[in-house]
């Protein structure tokens, strides 16, 4: 939207800001007009309940006193609290809904909790429905709204430019000699014996190659408050590493034997690099990579061993994403919705 001038407002819910300021420099992208509550991580419950009054009383503010009214479209991605949050305030300033990521969908309504709740009533007030494939546009066959297919989600753009950035790539992945980990989602942090299993096999890789464990804040603050971090600390082979920018974080998975992570996005990275990756959970609505080089753990004993001891210390092929730009087609539509026109363009229109 920025090289084609498209006047834009962009907003900052404020649930998580960690590495934002780092993010905004890799990709070059412009300051928010709003942050709605800064200088802020909901990386517990308690910190949720406090992001969530700041969120709804700022937001109230602006509704009341007008300063949003004329929007006529308003854009959420994912399906996090800021996406269903962000969508009822669009509708209730009486824009239409875009969501990006749209149709996801497991068998169960609690499962993933709360991720499916999200997806389900942010289709509900969506007018517009960005699909990542095909079976996201057939879960969303009876959804009012516009539904378009964009071959991919947006991590495909962001990837094409983290490995541009890095330059010349390597034919092969692996070299580090290093296994990458990433925990995070509520399914995982919140049940107790799930969050052992996790963190014992944590210790267990470690024993069998080099652990790099990049710890988001709410499995940081997860690890402290159940005593696990002294032991963690205790293992020479086991790095614990804050967050980083998305570039370093491409570059330390190219340079990884293997992944093992429960994020969604991971997945999708993984599948695009072919980067060999153990999915720790019991169940995934997404289909990228599965019988490839995803291997859905189901959070067993003999799955994960067996995984890890295949891919320890191997080099795998290292893929580079298809051409097709899900970024540009969103763009596309946006421009021919507000503005009347598709496709490229250097000159500004008229708000």
């Amino acid at each position: 939207m920025d090289a084609r001038q498209l006047p834009y407002r962009l907003v900052y819910t404020g649930q998580h800001s960690e590495t934002f300021n780092e993010l905004e420099k890799a990709f070059g992208t412009r300051d928010a007009d709003e942050v709605l509550v800064p200088n802020f991580e909901a990386a517990t419950k308690k910190r949720f309940a406090a992001w969530l009054i700041g969120f709804s009383t700022q937001a109230a503010k602006r509704m009341i006193g007008g300063s949003w009214r004329g929007t006529k479209l308003g854009v959420v991605h994912g399906d996090t609290a800021s996406t269903l949050l962000g969508a009822l305030v669009i509708r209730l300033i009486g824009a239409r809904v875009c969501h990006v990521e749209a149709g996801l969908r497991s068998e169960k309504l609690l499962d993933p909790f709360p991720e499916e709740i999200i997806r389900r009533l942010t289709s509900i007030l969506s007018s517009i429905h960005f699909a990542p494939d095909r079976a996201s546009v057939d879960n969303l066959s009876r959804t009012k709204g516009q539904v378009i297919e964009t071959s991919g989600n947006t991590l495909r753009d962001s990837l094409s430019l983290a490995l541009a950035s890095i330059g010349t790539l390597p034919t092969k992945g692996g070299s580090g000699g290093y296994a990458v980990i990433s925990i995070h989602r509520n399914e995982n942090l919140s049940s107790t014996s799930d969050f052992d299993f996790l963190m014992n096999l944590v210790l267990r890789v470690s024993d069998v190659l080099p652990v790099k464990f990049v710890l988001h804040p709410a499995t940081r603050e997860k690890i402290m408050a159940t005593g696990w971090l002294d032991q963690l600390q205790r293992k020479p082979s086991l790095e614990l590493m804050d967050r980083m920018d998305y570039m370093e974080f491409v570059s330390l998975l190219i340079h990884s034997n293997m992944l093992l992570t429960d994020g969604g996005s991971n997945q999708e990275e993984a599948a695009m690099l072919g980067l060999p990756t153990l999915l720790l959970r019991r169940t995934t609505e997404r289909g990228d990579g599965l019988g490839d080089n995803i291997v859905l753990s189901n959070l067993e004993h003999g799955i994960t061993d067996t995984f890890v001891r295949m891919n320890a210390y191997a080099s795998w092929d290292l893929r580079e994403p298809s051409d097709t730009s899900p970024s540009k087609l969103i763009v596309d539509t946006l421009q021919a919705t507000v503005f009347g026109c598709r496709g490229d363009t250097h000159s500004k229109p008229s708000k």
